[in-house]
């Protein structure tokens, strides 16, 4: 290769990093200068809005923790996300290892019609949903999300988890069936290690969606010590409209540590959708 090609090879990459560079602090810009701008006071927001703070008021975080009552909404929205994202997942791997691994009676059509819930707006069920966990009486309570919360993403991570059984080889299954296991000891003890990958990649991606869930905590929940944090946002900003720098910091509380679980398993969460992508 010529010294001439390899300077426009270099060249070339170096505008392709330097292109994907600035879409990302464009795109990334706003989360940034909502953190810098909880540290502000209300007058610095106004003068400067762009600048960093003159000083930084770390009492802004404590002020908006207390105020907000984020303590008891963040207990919530943890066991809400939490309970929801284990039963989604689990039970979306159950299903994705029957329709690619056994074989029975409506399978494909079953699983067509799994798929319909991909095409679901959460409106156009809303009013059925009140009504069916109001005969459970189930409003008011914890249930009123996370079982519609895991029942929303099933679909899509029925659809992934399945594309990924496809991807990896059924051999070691095989050779379990042959030395006797059953089906069930052959999901738990081999099926579930192998696409453990897929799993914590719909983790991820389903903690995303159940935290920042909105229109089902508006709905199903009434009660203030049972409201989840982005209830708990919108009813903050309403008292506090005029007060910028505690809105910020409560929208930093709430933000950063779904940006920081998501920055932390990003290599995973690549790595789980490049492998269903195979397929």
């Amino acid at each position: 290769m010529s010294r001439a090609t390899e300077r426009r090879r270099n060249a070339a990459e170096w505008l392709q990093f330097g292109t994907a560079g600035v879409i990302v602090l464009v795109m990334f810009y706003p989360a940034i200068w909502m953190v810098y701008s909880s540290f502000k006071s209300n007058r610095e927001i106004f003068r400067a809005p762009f600048a960093l703070p003159s000083q930084w008021r770390w009492e802004n975080l404590i002020e908006a923790w207390n105020v907000g009552g984020l303590g008891t909404l963040y207990l919530n929205s943890v066991f809400v996300t939490l309970v929801a994202v284990s039963m989604c997942v689990l039970f979306a791997t159950a299903a994705a290892f029957a329709f690619t691994r056994l074989e029975f009676p409506g399978r494909k059509l079953m699983y067509r019609i799994l798929l319909i819930g991909l095409l679901l707006p959460p409106p156009s069920v809303a009013i059925a949903l009140f009504t069916q966990l109001r005969d459970m009486h189930l409003l008011n309570t914890p249930w009123a999300l996370i079982l519609p919360g895991a029942a929303w993403q099933l679909a899509f991570t029925v659809f992934l988890m399945r594309a990924y059984f496809i991807s990896i080889r059924p051999d070691m299954e095989e050779a379990a069936r042959l030395d006797g296991a059953n089906t069930w000891e052959i999901f738990w003890h081999v099926s579930v290690p192998m696409v453990w990958p897929a799993m914590l990649t719909m983790v991820v991606l389903n903690t995303i969606s159940v935290w920042n869930e909105l229109l089902f905590a508006l709905l199903f929940i009434t009660d203030d010590a049972q409201r989840t944090l982005p209830v708990g946002l919108v009813r903050f900003s309403g008292y506090h409209s005029t007060d910028y720098s505690l809105v910020f910091a409560a929208l930093t509380i709430t933000t950063v540590p779904i940006l920081i679980l998501y920055f932390i398993l990003q290599r995973h969460v690549i790595a789980g959708l490049t492998a269903t992508a195979m397929d």
